[in-house]
């Protein structure tokens, strides 16, 4: 194990009798010992992890407060994102969706079928560049159980889809919708119990994934660069003033990954899946009634249902008052109404309903409402069919909500020009500099 004295002797070597503050050392030593500590991190004792946290929060102030001194626009987004990245509130490398008829056309084209129009014109391009992004690891498509039950029943077109899901996930995978349905509850929970304040589900992106896929994408990114040397918060101006500028340096900034209270917290909530099931269902239930303004039906709605499970949770948590009386509260909250998994179903099921009547084309079913309402908040890129991403962006706003880019299939430059910025981020923000 690396201790505080191995940091000193480290530090002694660079630059021998120098502080280990940054207003007191040359850019090419701070540089240095922030690289020895990303690099060695794992193997740092408490003491000395400690230590570099410290630094590490420091860093992040002063990358807070240049953020905060650019104005609205691209290279201040991008900054923002880069930043909740390095402090684990984001998955390190960004998540594609493609909905089902996107999956249909990419399965058309390995069998050499028709891609109708008006998305046959740019398919081709547009799957080159998916692939690439997800070959040079600058993307990731994890898989969904959805469509890969879908596919798994048989035939060339079953089999040609499963090919090429599995090319473009590469072995990463979502959790099933339900299991990211009992994520967002337990958070939801015990977010309203400690009095947390709104729950930022995006910062929570590893309930989504499987375990290995978590590890996968950590291996994939476990850190990220800066230009410039991020200067502490109260030597901003000093670090600008440096000859040369700001972007004479770039340094790298380990992503935050507590993977010890990531498993304690899943343990958690899987030994507590079967109540928080049973505390969603009798949740929906109660704003059901709440809805069609029953509340002086409150006692017999209670005493019609069955509360054990979900009532020995609230206690069990910690809820405070005990029983339904404290579970009500929980109910009637912003916790329980805008939990995504409830929130987007509510807000999308309606205008994709199934509709036979009149001869209409069933424009989507419950599976693609499924998985979409789970995984939206996650992801930063989602190609859909136009029915579902009209409804999606015209609708509640969720795609500024959630900060995903939503696009139907057939906006071929809207989805390159995401792509690019994903390939070449810091070029399309000069890009959009100059403008």
């Amino acid at each position: 194990m690396i201790t505080k004295k191995h940091i000193k002797q480290y530090l002694d070597k660079l630059s021998p009798g120098i502080p280990a503050k940054q207003g007191q050392m040359s850019d090419h030593v701070w540089q240095e010992l922030h690289e020895y500590l990303v690099k060695h991190y794992k193997r740092l004792d408490k003491g000395a992890r400690a230590y570099a946290d410290g630094i590490f929060d420091q860093l992040d102030a002063g990358i807070r407060q240049r953020i905060d001194s650019l104005p609205e626009g691209l290279e201040r987004r991008m900054l923002s994102r880069k930043l909740s990245i390095v402090q684990g509130e984001r998955c390190p490398v960004p998540v594609l969706y493609l909905g089902t008829p996107v999956i249909e056309n990419l399965i058309r084209q390995g069998l050499g079928q028709r891609i109708p129009e008006p998305v046959a014109a740019n398919f081709k391009v547009l799957c080159h560049e998916i692939f690439t992004l997800v070959k040079d690891g600058k993307l990731i498509y994890p898989e969904d159980t959805f469509h890969r039950e879908a596919l798994q029943m048989g035939g060339a077109y079953a089999r040609e889809g499963l090919n090429i899901i599995g090319r473009l996930s590469q072995g990463l995978s979502f959790k099933h919708s339900q299991s990211i349905e009992d994520s967002q509850s337990f958070r939801a929970l015990r977010g309203f119990i400690n009095g947390n304040g709104r729950v930022n589900y995006r910062r929570f992106w590893q309930d989504v994934f499987q375990k290995e896929t978590v590890s996968a994408i950590m291996k994939k990114r476990s850190s990220i660069v800066f230009k410039g040397v991020p200067a502490l918060a109260e030597n901003q101006v000093a670090a600008e003033s440096r000859q040369g500028g700001p972007e004479s340096f770039s340094m790298r900034l380990r992503i935050r990954y507590d993977e010890v209270s990531l498993k304690n917290e899943q343990q958690l909530q899987q030994r507590s899946t079967r109540h928080l099931r049973d505390l969603v269902r009798l949740g929906m239930k109660y704003q059901s009634m709440i809805g069609k303004a029953q509340e002086r039906h409150l006692d017999g709605f209670w005493a019609g249902q069955k509360t054990d499970l979900s009532v020995a949770l609230w206690n069990h948590y910690g809820g405070r008052p005990e029983g339904l009386e404290g579970l009500s509260s929980f109910y009637e909250s912003e916790y329980f109404i805008d939990l995504p998994v409830i929130k987007i179903k509510r807000d999308i099921w309606n205008p994709l309903a199934v509709n036979h009547s009149g001869g209409q084309r069933r424009v989507t079913g419950p599976g693609d409402v499924n998985i979409v309402s789970s995984i939206l908040p996650y992801t930063d890129i989602m190609i859909l069919g136009r029915d579902m991403a009209d409804v999606l962006r015209d609708g509640p706003g969720l795609a500024s909500e959630f900060d995903t880019e939503i696009f139907s299939a057939d906006e071929h430059d809207l989805i390159m020009a995401a792509l690019k910025g994903i390939a070449c981020p810091e070029l399309k923000a000069q890009q959009d500099k100059k403008r």
